[in-house]
């Protein structure tokens, strides 16, 4: 048995994959450099009218969580939210300047407690 000698490595792969990476850091980079990512929440084009009877659950901007127009902390909700029924339908309000980071431990208990009837509320885009 004869062994083959190796004069080359064949690299045209290696270039495909080369030539993807670099397409996608350039497309990233525009969106960065540009700041053509642009966010303006929360606004909404259709609206579903819904004649459920809900749990309310408003957020202000400055961060304060008010069930049933009653202020609470976020540990309190989570005790009132556990006593709930699963199926109970819930409706959450939020400023569109209120912290993301409470509003995603809000969802996140919500989650937690299997609670998936959820509606959240916003502005229509007019």
């Amino acid at each position: 048995m004869r062994i083959k000698k190796f004069d080359s490595m064949n690299v045209i792969p290696f270039i495909d994959i080369m030539l993807v990476l670099l397409a996608i850091v350039l497309t990233f980079s525009t969106f960065i450099a540009q700041g053509r990512i642009e966010l303006t929440l929360p606004k909404s084009n259709t609206t579903e009218q819904v004649d459920i009877k809900l749990k309310e659950i408003a957020i202000d901007a400055k961060g304060q969580i008010l069930y049933e127009d009653e202020v609470i902390e976020l540990d309190k909700l989570k005790e009132v939210l556990e006593q709930l029924p699963k199926n109970t339908n819930i409706s959450l309000r939020a400023d569109e300047n209120t912290p993301f980071k409470l509003f995603v431990q809000v969802i996140d208990i919500f989650k937690e407690l299997k609670l998936d009837k959820i509606s959240i509320i916003t502005e229509l885009n007019r």
